[in-house]
């Protein structure tokens, strides 16, 4: 009881912290708004662009179904269901706190795959693993790239993330011994062996999605004719990745408006105006994106989504 009571306050408190995050981010976003510099910014805006961006946000969907349904190898599990998991996962993040569209993503999935709960979750913590992986070339080719005019030497810069780094480690291989356990428990060693096997052809997924990630980027700057480099919109990339993980409000709404600013304020010379309308669109077009379709999927399906019981299931 006293555990429960506890798990409530501890969801309450996440989710309070992450709504006054959100309202300071606001609060120094809209300090120097202008509606009328907005209003300007935003007609020079090119929709075509802004439809391919779409277009790409759709393929992005599919071909991480896709991947997902190459980490159930040897099952008959429908990718086109797992892209819909998906989707409704995006959904749940971008209207409910705590990111409660994970857990709402591994229901889904369990329901239309017919999978165990324990299978589900161990192909989304190996999804988590792979994309860590898969960001990290990005993370050390920013490293060398980014003006560090805030830390005085990279030298120094890189002992701390090593000391960082090895502290985890610590924690982890000695310390965390029960954590760990239950971290490894959640995967199916046939899901370690599955993955070996099909290492090719999830690494060319992972490499497409975020290819069609930096894409999207690209194809919004270009809405607004910046003339940003590739290099560029991977700064970008990184950043929003990095901001959808801090815990907020639904949907990142303020910090991830306020991150992207002020890095094109600071770092690629824009000015405020243009900068706060580009973080709107950038933000605006996914977020629609998955409201819209994802609020008409769950219209069809909100039997199996809101479902917890059913007849005859694995748990």
């Amino acid at each position: 009881m006293n555990n429960q009571k506890s798990s409530r306050f501890d969801h309450r408190f996440k989710t309070a912290i992450g709504f006054l995050l959100s309202f300071i981010c606001l609060y120094f976003l809209y300090q120097s708004f202008d509606w009328y510099q907005f209003v300007v910014e935003l007609r020079k805006v090119s929709y075509f662009y802004l439809f391919l961006s779409i277009i790409c946000l759709s393929i992005t969907i599919i071909i991480r179904g896709l991947r997902w349904a190459a980490l159930f190898k040897g099952r008959d599990v429908n990718f086109l269901h797992l892209s819909k998991a998906e989707l409704i996962g995006f959904w749940g993040n971008s209207i409910l706190p705590l990111r409660i569209g994970e857990l709402i993503r591994i229901h889904y999935a369990k329901r239309l795959t017919k999978q165990s709960y324990t299978r589900v979750v161990g192909t989304v913590f190996l999804e988590r693993i792979i994309d860590i992986i898969m960001i990290t070339p990005f993370l050390l080719f920013i490293y060398y790239l980014f003006p560090m005019d805030l830390i005085n030497s990279k030298i120094k810069f890189l002992l701390v993330c090593l000391a960082i780094i090895i502290s985890i480690f610590i924690l982890v291989r000695y310390l965390f011994v029960s954590f760990r356990k239950r971290i490894l428990d959640q995967i199916d060693r046939e899901l370690l062996v599955d993955l070996l096997k099909r290492k090719n052809i999830i690494l060319f997924y992972s490499i497409l999605i975020w290819g069609l990630v930096l894409t999207d980027v690209y194809l919004v700057q270009l809405s607004m004719n910046l003339s940003l480099s590739f290099i560029d919109c991977i700064y970008i990339m990184l950043i929003a990745t990095i901001v959808y993980s801090i815990p907020s409000s639904p949907g990142t709404i303020g910090t991830f408006h306020l991150a992207i600013q002020e890095f094109m304020i600071a770092y690629l010379g824009q000015s405020i105006h243009t900068s706060q309308v580009f973080a709107f669109i950038l933000h605006a077009h996914s977020y629609l994106f998955f409201i819209i379709v994802g609020t008409f999927y769950f219209l069809l399906d909100s039997k199996k989504i809101m479902s917890f019981r059913g007849n005859n299931e694995i748990y």
